[in-house]
């Protein structure tokens, strides 16, 4: 049976796909990475120098951020800091105090789940602190964030030669660490995009992109942001190597001809035609789109060939799709699926948790118009040389009120009655691999509070019993059947036996209510769950009915935090009131602790309802009663 399932598991994955990671596996372990892409000491880009073109924008919050990075104190995954020195040490992880691979030895030799988090070690080497510390230098025209700039540029250099240690063990993080040091280039030499060739710039940008393309087939295998990011580095790495006619030029253009071809290819294939993107994650979906705003723009900036429709259709797609997941009084949004914190190309001081910085940037590139009104989001668009025009209002007002949206494609449907709430329902359509068990999971928001939430996924390298239950059925509000995944469980980042809906679902609107209505079939059991909600918001009834279990059907609620209480068959919290009806026995209704992850690495305790039945079939109903 196990078998049969990876077979199967590797057809949906494609067999192309699962031949390039064996491949890649092969020349990692028969050394032909090592002959390939020797060590050789790293090129220290030249130092930035002169003075800045001043900035007009508010700079405290920048400041801040600039003043604890020099005095030692760097930020991990937008939650934590810790005391590092500067420049820090680049190998050491602070929060276990735990050493990673250092340049000494080959990437190739280097693991990647050993005792610490490898991703702990690659947050400081992925240079998000360079355009902090050139905003701050362009904000301050104080000359310590542009030393600073140079001695953590010249550090880092020095201690991780090209192709050795555990920061270039990953093609992805190798492109996440160019495209931040071209991007501080481009904000200090501004309003020059081109200077003069630098010899010592080019040769950082062609070590980066000679260990990009060694593994750039792999990086395609993966389906995901692995892809994207690295076509996009090569993309603007390549034009940029022609364009400021260095030694280089000739590899340039082979990288630029490259990326620019994966990139047409990448987000045909990932990006649907409704939007959704093939990792179903709504922080993978800013990294998408955070990368292809930088795509886009370094093109117009180097007077580049525009890329082809489809490519710019599907960009602007994703773009909507972002703003119809966003909460917009809050600007977070549903904590789906796998959460890296990867927070890259920022060019702002607004939370990690905050998409409209990101919704305003890629609506201002992609779709011609910002999709918010004016506020601290707009930022990047200062920065990148962009105009702010005013958006149509009646466009803002439907995207955010009064419409319901099917992204048959990904897999979702999400219903806005009102201004007072608005909720999102997962679909199991899984066109590429599921990152979470999630089907027929139910988000619901009220007044910018995420009332019913995800669980999140916490972290990549934790302990067996988290890394079951972040990504697991008991992470998200559905139906458990006798306590199995609704899927099979075969590794770390891979589930077997695809989920799929039982027909399309059903959405049906109208100015007094709105429903949606899915179903699916997994070996435990059977669940349909309709979600319905009157035309101001205020009311929400769920009904879940199942068939096909054994011993238990389980729902759960996971609640925001605060003062929830049990009477009876009703749960009164400080937002709302749920009654709970079933047409079997309910077995048992309590409130238990249960765990969410905001930030990678970090998890909290919250209120989770649960409910059980032991016969079947039944239908369990939800009513809930927004407070006013």
């Amino acid at each position: 049976m196990r078998l049969f399932s990876q077979l199967r598991i590797s057809k949906q994955l494609g067999w192309r796909n699962c031949a390039a990671v064996a491949a890649h596996r092969v020349a990692v372990r028969a050394g032909l990475y090592e002959r390939q892409l020797p060590q050789r000491p790293c090129p220290i880009p030249e130092p930035l120098n002169g003075e800045p073109q001043p900035a007009q924008l508010s700079a405290d919050d920048c400041l801040v951020a600039a003043d604890a990075l020099l005095a030692g104190t760097a930020p991990w995954f937008s939650h934590e800091s810790h005391v590092v020195g500067s420049p820090p040490d680049w190998f050491l992880d602070p929060a276990s105090g735990q050493r990673f691979q250092d340049g000494q030895q080959h990437w190739s030799r280097c693991k990647t789940f050993v005792a610490a988090d490898i991703k702990r070690c690659w947050e400081l080497s992925r240079w998000g602190w360079a355009p902090l510390l050139a905003r701050a230098w362009r904000l301050s025209c104080d000359s310590r964030y542009r030393d600073g700039l140079n001695a953590w540029s010249r550090s880092w250099c020095q201690v991780n030669p090209v192709n050795g240690g555990s920061n270039w063990l990953c093609g992805q993080e190798a492109s996440m660490r160019l495209l931040h040091a071209m991007l501080a280039w481009q904000l200090s030499d501004a309003p020059s995009l081109l200077p003069d060739p630098m010899p010592q710039r080019a040769a950082f940008v062609v070590v980066h992109l000679r260990r990009i393309a060694a593994t750039v087939r792999y990086a395609q295998a993966q389906d995901n942001n692995h892809w994207t990011s690295e076509a996009a580095a090569l993309f603007i790495g390549g034009s940029w190597l022609v364009a400021t006619a260095s030694a280089h030029a000739s590899k340039g253009h082979r990288w630029a001809a490259e990326g620019r071809r994966a990139l047409e290819r990448s987000v045909g294939r990932l990006v649907m035609p409704d939007g959704s993107f093939a990792q179903h994650s709504i922080t993978y979906h800013r990294l998408l789109l955070d990368t292809l705003a930088q795509v886009e723009l370094w093109r117009r900036w180097l007077g580049l060939e525009p890329f082809s429709e489809r490519f710019s259709s599907r960009c602007c797609a994703a773009t909507s799709w972002l703003m119809s997941m966003m909460d917009p009084l809050s600007g977070d949004g549903p904590n789906l699926g796998s959460n890296d914190g990867a927070f890259c190309y920022q060019l702002h001081s607004q939370p990690y948790r905050d998409f409209r910085p990101t919704l305003q940037l890629a609506s201002s590139v992609f779709q011609e118009h910002p999709a918010l009104p004016a506020g601290p989001w707009d930022e990047p668009l200062y920065w990148l040389g962009l105009t702010l025009n005013s958006p149509p209002a009646q466009a803002e007002r439907s995207a955010f009120t009064g419409m319901s949206n099917l992204f048959a494609d990904g897999g979702y449907a999400v219903i806005r009655p009102g201004t007072t709430s608005w909720a999102l329902l997962r679909l199991p359509t899984y066109r590429f691999r599921p990152a979470h068990a999630d089907p027929l999971h139910l988000d619901l928001w009220c007044k910018g509070v995420n009332l019913l939430r995800d669980g999140g996924s916490y972290a990549y390298n934790a302990s067996p019993a988290d890394l079951a239950y972040f990504p697991g059925i008991a992470s998200h509000n559905s139906l458990q059947f006798d306590g199995a995944e609704p899927m099979r469980r075969l590794g770390r980042f891979l589930w077997g036996d695809w989920l799929q809906l039982e027909g399309a679902p059903l959405l049906e609107q109208s100015p007094s209510s709105a429903s949606i209505t899915a179903a699916y079939r997994c070996p435990h059991g059977r669940h349909q769950r309709q979600v319905q909600v009157d035309g101001r918001g205020h009311r929400w009834t769920i009904i879940d009915t199942c068939s096909g279990f054994e011993h238990e059907a389980l729902l759960r609620w996971r609640l925001c935090p605060g003062e929830w209480r049990l009477q009876g068959t009703s749960l009164i919290g400080p937002m709302a009131t749920f009654e709970i009806r079933s047409d079997q026995p309910i077995t048992r209704m309590e409130l238990v602790v249960g765990s969410e992850s905001h930030y990678y690495g970090a998890k909290t305790h919250l209120p989770v309802l649960e409910v059980s039945i032991a016969q079947a079939p039944a239908t369990i109903t939800t009513s809930i009663r927004l407070s006013a």
